[in-house]
């Protein structure tokens, strides 16, 4: 019992912390105390997202969308709650290919559920930090050859990827994002690529159009 409340303790205090500096309780009429303040705005958006990535060791162009409900807890703090999807626009070719002829090439793309920090989104120039948790998959983009010893031609994997922003505001419903991007993927099993090889920084810029 004790170690359950112990648990129950460790679990709360960053919350309660956090509902103290970052989003000030608020009184409601009848002395209710709230976590969120009642003046909390929201928003949305939707995104496109062009950039450079590195897949099998080389530089392939990334295509993108992106878009997110908007949650501005106070002047200073908001979240993004969305969805995003990237795919390699340009193919890239196998890794260690054994067989004769030239090696075959792949495409790649990912998608998942994101989330994204951003700290005084009113300014001109403002700071986010984002993470996508999701799943992709990598295929051959044209055919790896009769000769070629191979059990698929397509697999899934899972993917990770961090990332931190610098966003600036154009208009009031047009916002620029420049950004660096870490994308992990894990369980790759096809020949020709790897976890490593479609593992890589990206950087990107994105043109976001919506209610902030």
């Amino acid at each position: 019992m004790r170690l359950a409340f112990a648990f129950a303790l460790l679990v709360c205090a960053p919350w309660v912390a956090w509902s103290q500096t970052i989003a000030p309780l608020e009184r409601s009429g009848n002395d209710q105390e709230t976590l969120f303040p009642q003046d909390v705005r929201h928003g949305g958006y939707g995104g496109i997202v062009y950039g450079v990535t590195m897949a099998n060791g080389e530089a392939t162009y990334l295509r993108g969308t992106r878009g997110a409900w908007v949650i501005n807890l106070t002047d200073r703090h908001a979240v993004n709650l969305g969805l995003a999807g990237y795919r390699t626009a340009t193919a890239f070719e196998a890794t260690d290919w054994g067989s004769d002829g030239p090696p075959p090439t792949l495409t790649s793309r990912y998608r998942g559920f994101e989330i994204e920090y951003v700290n005084r989104s009113q300014q001109l120039f403002h700071f986010s930090a984002q993470l996508l948790v999701g799943s992709g998959d990598v295929q051959y983009d044209d055919d790896p050859g009769i000769d070629a010893d191979i059990e698929r031609t397509r697999d899934e994997y899972f993917v990770l990827q961090p990332g931190a922003n610098v966003n600036l505001n154009v208009t009031r419903w047009f916002r620029l994002t420049g950004g660096v991007l870490y994308r992990y993927a894990g369980g790759v099993n096809l020949a020709g690529t790897s976890d490593s090889d479609l593992s890589g920084l990206a950087s990107y810029v994105t043109l976001r159009f919506g209610r902030f």
